[in-house]
């Protein structure tokens, strides 16, 4: 009995999925020769743009050889510049104390008295 019922099941569903698939032959079988066109047609240009593509990465492959030294020297540069320009910018706090100690050197310059040279 179960078994009846199975094929009773797959025999519905089996009639469903005939019309399901005759409708994608159809799709396919209409659709056919604009993918014929549109594959030759793809095809041509794939191999005229393909020549392209072949030239510009030879000649982007070359300058990318000769430029890429001098962009990782640039890099380096510009790296260490910050660098320096980082660790300066944590020195600028103390810029008045700085002012301070040169005021207080000036007037000790200033009253402080010098020895008379002896020759």
């Amino acid at each position: 009995m179960l078994f009846f019922l199975f094929l009773c099941f797959v025999a519905f569903f089996g009639l469903i999925a005939i019309p399901a698939l005759l409708f994608g032959l159809l799709f396919w079988v209409i659709t056919l020769p604009f993918r014929l066109f549109f594959g030759l047609f793809g095809l041509l240009f794939g191999m005229f743009f393909g020549i392209f593509r072949i030239v510009f990465g030879i000649i982007g492959a070359i300058l990318g050889f000769i430029l890429a030294p001098v962009g990782l020297l640039v890099l380096g540069v510009l790296l260490v510049g910050g660098l320096v320009i980082g660790l300066l910018s944590l020195l600028a706090p103390l810029i008045p104390i700085a002012l301070l100690g040169l005021l207080v050197w000036a007037i000790y310059r200033i009253t402080s008295r010098r020895p008379t040279p002896t020759f």
